[in-house]
């Protein structure tokens, strides 16, 4: 009876024990269906919303943050360089090689040529196939005339010649040089102070559609003005670069016609077809390049 009454006891216990083991275990499921129910449960969906417009276009669109530190720069423009014209007088006498060595010099000029010479349409055709500007050197008649040393060439303007003849005169001598585009006084110190001449020559020259350089051979000059007056494309010498054919006399005057075109913005400078010159001009050229700019008279011209 006792040993029955044990087992009993030890039964009971076990199956008490199997009972709360298996309460614990259903809860166990239980409690992990409903964690888990919430975590697969769909999100609650929320109402689309719209699209944002995009913004039209401005005219002048606004610029990015920081845009100068990726903006390229533009470049300072070039500070413009003086001009310098080069009128070479008196070609007609000398020989074509001269000539040619001359017209070579690789920057823009102006050559003035005398008529009635013996080279004088080599002269025009030889610097006009090297690209430079031609012009007439016409004869004119001097103070002192004639003197020696003071005889300007054939059929020059006179002052004592009527104003049919100057004009006749005239348009003889810009018949003379071929591609001619303007005109330059040789000598002409009598001529160039008197507007009554002055007038009749600078009105056939209007005529032909030339331009005109008072070489300022007098400083009583009304040449410039007078073409001014009349409507003429025209400008002033400021340097004579050779009364002294000597290299560095040559080398002052260049430096001079520098100055001022630095100061002015332009100058006008002549010289003469004398080897010496042209051979100052071929070491006086080359260093120059940058300092100024190179024109021909035409483009002086005003």
């Amino acid at each position: 009876m006792g040993r029955k009454k044990g087992q009993t006891s030890t039964l009971a216990l076990v199956g008490w024990a199997v009972l709360v083991l298996a309460l614990g275990l259903g809860a166990g499921l239980m409690l992990g269906q409903q964690g888990c129910g919430r975590r697969e449960a769909p999100a609650k969906r929320e109402a689309p919303k719209p699209e944002p417009r995009k913004p039209e276009k401005s005219a002048e669109p606004k610029a990015k943050p920081n845009s100068e530190a990726v903006r390229p720069q533009s470049p300072e423009p070039e500070r413009a360089l003086p001009r310098l014209a080069l009128v070479i007088d008196d070609l007609g006498y000398v020989q074509p090689e001269l000539v040619t060595r001359l017209c070579s010099l690789p920057i823009p000029f102006s050559v003035a040529v005398l008529p009635y010479q013996e080279y004088t349409k080599d002269s025009a055709e030889i610097a006009h196939r090297l690209g430079k500007e031609v012009m007439l050197h016409l004869p004119m008649e001097p103070i002192g005339y004639p003197a020696p040393g003071r005889d300007p060439g054939p059929n020059a303007i006179l002052y004592n010649l009527p104003e049919a003849e100057v004009r006749h005169r005239v348009r003889m001598a810009l018949d003379e040089v071929p591609f001619r585009v303007g005109v330059n006084n040789h000598m002409g110190s009598r001529i160039t102070p008197d507007r009554t001449r002055m007038t009749w020559v600078l009105q056939e020259i209007k005529a032909r559609k030339c331009f005109f350089v008072d070489s300022r051979t007098e400083k009583d000059s009304v040449a410039f003005d007078v073409a001014e007056e009349l409507g003429i494309h025209a400008v002033q010498r400021k340097v004579f670069l050779d009364d002294d054919k000597a290299f560095p006399e040559i080398e002052k005057q260049w430096d001079r016609a520098l100055k001022l075109a630095q100061k002015d913005g332009s100058v006008l400078i002549i010289g003469h077809i004398y080897p010496e010159t042209v051979e100052a001009l071929e070491k006086l050229v080359p260093r120059t390049q940058g300092q100024v700019r190179f024109v021909t008279a035409g483009q002086l011209a005003r």
